[in-house]
């Protein structure tokens, strides 16, 4: 939401627009920016900014925003649509960034700028949790921290605000002085340097000083002292430079810590403080947020007592999905207007029950325009899921309406029930202080303290990694099978096909069905289709993979039966799996058969092959990719067809040309598993990887202190070689757990260190030595793969030492361990 209305004649003197088109007399004010469709709600008063980045070219969407209500338009070329108005920019991106830079001049109270290799939105979120008690704050949404991103965020300054906190992330040399002169910051916060976009950079000194730029005009600048890199660079700066650390001379100084901080000064004063955090990293972000909040005017007192309030950045926007009768999308830990909108979009886009239900808290520090911002927001969640199916929080949403509204969340839980939700999604969105958090065990029945955490945001970068490997005509075709290696099915599938999936692939016709429910359109196909699920594919138009005439014919016999005009099929050829397919010898039958159904639509020609991930066996690759060719010519030939060819999965993308194909499999990369290890010898430019999408946690159910020779567990398999404190923890063999990890061959992690498991892997929990971290105790966060503070364990790891493949741990984890989804990619 823009900060102040703008008409576009103001947008196009503000960004010094070479022409300005009206073809409306009277334009409204626009509220709203847009540079994508997908987060257009208010069209009517939405300007639509069509950006070039990348691949993408955002003119291509005019049309759809046009027909989404926008009518005003910053664009590069003339738009050709009736009663439109649009500014006629060289570069729209440039356009909106002037703009921003003109806005940011209209306000006089402070700005904070924040950069570093890692850790901005941390800080940020952080920083402003302290501080909206307060004081009214703008902050970037989200990660919103790139050229693109803080040219929006500054857009959201508003008259009422008291301060405007900034990210700013650069990847290369330049970047940062076009950020400087548009943010032009009052105060810096420097997080850390790390190795984040190294690739960019000369080295880590040129990466430091092109960051450094951002605050060459800051009247102070905040940084911890733990870094000597940091240090070092304060001597260039004749302003103000205040850090946190251990060191006597830090402002804000940690006097002792053991397990969680106990006494921290403030300058002169000296309080007791007790952080909710433990690991390294988060309690250096916690001192540089608490150091700001301080620096910018809360009294030391203040800080401490907010302190509370902080929660894990990346705990926001969860989709729990494990209880079959409600879905919850879960976003209480923060709340402002634009955040309730991205909650709305998001619950407009699931499709995984049949009703949908908002609880919605009061946003505080909104100033005079609270109530007319809530009013605003509880309008459009009438338009989303109807009145009846809304709940409000808080004093200020009572005064708007009466319907199923209660002061708090207390009142709240005795309420509502479980059977009120029965079919339907459930969005719980308020501000922290509401903990609309506590409804979750109301509304969940399958919550415990194990779950398997999986990253939408990764799970997007996956797939973009990928497809920058291909060419821009071909097709993506998605595995989804096994619940998605374990990670959900509808749930990834939605955000495949939001990423642009072309084709989704299951291996049997019941999980198509599932998707087809859950109103997932596109093109799905089926690997192992039988003759048991040949009505339910024509039903649910899925499309069988075929690997035998038999097969074919009695398909063909069906669908005819159920008068379908056309059929797509796609063919499975054997090249040398050894396992499905037609062989060479079998295309003259199977052509004679095909040239006689003229209603079959051959999709695609596909294939597997044995060994893509191995460089050893690249002859035989090579050997299969030159008999596919061969096969799939063969049927060009004889049939006058020319149907796709699909053959590579993910090490075939990462390792093969794209010579001749017209579709890739993308599989274990999606979920971030490399089978490659790296070996990519044409890489697209720039720094690229895969990133696991999942994390299993769990928590310590308890500790126990045993002396010397005692024996842990069944079978008596592991004794005590000296005084050891044992955790047990609630996830076992039933739950996906190896027992082959059994007696310190697997490990976890607890406090960001590496724990053995001691003796068997039960069936519903396991043991873990903790002798060596003092400070576990029951109710701490246990990873069995994933990355805690600055450790990682990841899940290749871990199969490893199971002597299997990610693959089958992923497919593994039990049903009833805990889907969470995360939205964040802060």
């Amino acid at each position: 939401m823009l900060g102040l209305p703008y008409t576009i004649q103001e947008i196009a003197e503000a960004c010094f627009a070479k022409d300005l088109f009206q073809g409306q007399i009277d334009p409204t004010p626009v509220r709203h920016i847009s540079f994508d469709t997908r987060t257009i709600s208010h069209g009517a008063e939405t300007v639509f900014v069509a950006i070039k980045t990348g691949n993408r070219d955002g003119h291509r969407y005019i049309r759809q925003a046009y027909d989404q209500g926008v009518r005003q338009f910053v664009v590069e070329s003339p738009v050709d649509l009736p009663e439109v108005n649009f500014a006629l920019v060289e570069d729209s991106l440039e356009a909106l960034q002037l703009w921003a830079m003109n806005h940011r001049t209209r306000f006089e109270y402070p700005v904070v700028a924040i950069t570093g290799s890692n850790g901005k939105t941390v800080v940020k979120e952080w920083l402003a949790t302290l501080m909206e008690m307060e004081f009214q704050i703008v902050k970037s949404p989200m990660s919103y921290n790139s050229q693109l991103g803080v040219a929006v965020s500054l857009l959201q300054m508003h008259p009422q605000a008291d301060l405007a906190i900034i990210e700013a992330g650069i990847s290369q040399m330049g970047e940062m002085e076009r950020l400087e002169t548009m943010i032009r910051p009052d105060v810096g916060i420097f997080t850390h340097l790390g190795a984040a976009h190294a690739e960019g950079f000369q080295d880590e000194s040129a990466k430091l000083t092109e960051k450094l730029q951002l605050f060459q005009k800051a009247h102070q600048v905040l940084s911890g002292s733990w870094q000597p890199q940091l240090v070092e660079a304060q001597r260039q700066f004749p302003q103000n430079w205040v850090t946190t650390g251990e060191l006597k001379e830090d402002a804000l100084q940690l006097l002792s810590k053991s397990g969680e901080i106990s006494a921290v000064r403030f300058g002169e004063e000296v309080l007791e403080v007790k952080l909710p955090f433990t690991q390294e990293v988060d309690v250096h972000n916690c001192q540089l947020a608490m150091l700001a909040a301080w620096q910018l005017g809360m009294t030391p007192q203040a800080v401490v007592e907010q302190l509370s309030a902080l929660y894990p950045v990346e705990m926001r926007l969860e989709l729990i999905s494990d209880n079959p009768d409600i879905t919850i999308l879960n976003d209480s830990y923060n709340a402002d207007p634009d955040s309730v909108r991205n909650a709305f979009r998001m619950l407009a886009e699931i499709q995984a029950q049949p009703r949908k239900f908002i609880i919605l808290t009061d946003i505080p520090h909104l100033g005079d325009q609270q109530k007319v911002i809530q009013a605003s927001l509880l309008e459009e969640a009438i338009e989303l899921v109807g009145k009846e199916n809304i709940w409000t929080v808080g004093p200020v949403f009572g005064e708007i309406t009466s319907n199923h509204h209660v002061p708090d969340t207390d009142t709240l839980i005795q309420t509502i029930s479980e059977e009120q939700f029965l079919g339907g999604t459930v969005l719980l969105k308020g501000a922290r202080s509401f903990e609309l958090e506590r409804v979750i065990p109301l509304l969940n029945r399958k919550l415990n303290a194990t779950q398997f955490q999986i990253d939408l945001h990764a799970l997007r970068q996956n797939y973009r990694y990928l497809k920058s490997f291909l060419t821009p005509e071909m097709k993506v075709m998605c595995m989804v099978k096994a619940f998605s290696y374990g990670s959900g099915s509808w749930e990834i599938a939605h955000e495949l096909v939001r990423e642009g999936a072309d084709y989704l692939a299951v291996a049997y016709a019941s999980e198509g069905i599932e998707l087809r429910k859950n109103q997932i359109s596109v093109p799905i196909m089926v690997m192992n289709p039988d003759e048991s699920s040949i009505e339910a594919l024509i039903q649910f138009d899925i499309e069988p993979e075929i690997s035998q005439l038999a097969f074919l014919r009695k398909y063909v016999r069906a669908a005819r039966l159920a008068d379908l005009q056309s059929y797509p099929i796609h063919l499975k050829l054997e090249t040398g799996m050894g396992r499905l397919g037609f062989s060479e010898a079998d295309l003259p039958e199977l052509v004679e058969f095909i040239s006689q159904q003229p209603d079959l639509k051959i999709v695609s020609a596909m294939s597997h092959l044995a060994a893509a991930d191995d460089p050893d066996s690249d002859e035989y690759s090579f050997e299969q990719i030159s008999r596919f060719h061969r096969m799939a010519d063969f049927l060009q030939q004889s049939l006058g067809i020319m149907p796709i060819r699909n053959l590579y999965n993910t090490a075939g993308i990462l390792r093969f040309g794209m010579d001749r194909l017209g579709m890739a499999r993308m599989g274990i990369g999606l979920y971030g598993i490399d089978p490659v290890l790296g070996l990519h010898p044409n890489p697209p430019e720039g720094s690229w990887e895969l990133t696991e999408i999942g994390s299993l946690r769990s928590l310590i159910s308890q500790v126990q202190d045993h002396p010397a020779g005692v024996t842990i567990g069944y079978g008596r398999s592991q004794t005590t070689e000296r005084p050891s404190r044992i955790a047990t923890i609630p996830i076992g063999y039933a739950d996906g757990i190896p027992r082959s990890l059994s007696n310190g061959k697997g490990e976890v992690l607890i406090h960001g260190r590496r724990a053995p498991i001691f003796g068997r892997v039960c069936m519903d929990m396991l043991m873990v030595d903790v002798t060596d971290i003092p400070e576990a105790v029951a109710g701490d966060e246990v990873v069995i793969f994933g990355k805690q503070g600055n450790e990682r364990q990841s899940i290749s790891e871990l199969a490893a030492a199971s002597d299997t493949i990610p693959y089958e741990l992923l497919v593994r984890i039990s049903p009833r361990v805990r889907r969470v989804y995360l939205q964040g990619g802060g």
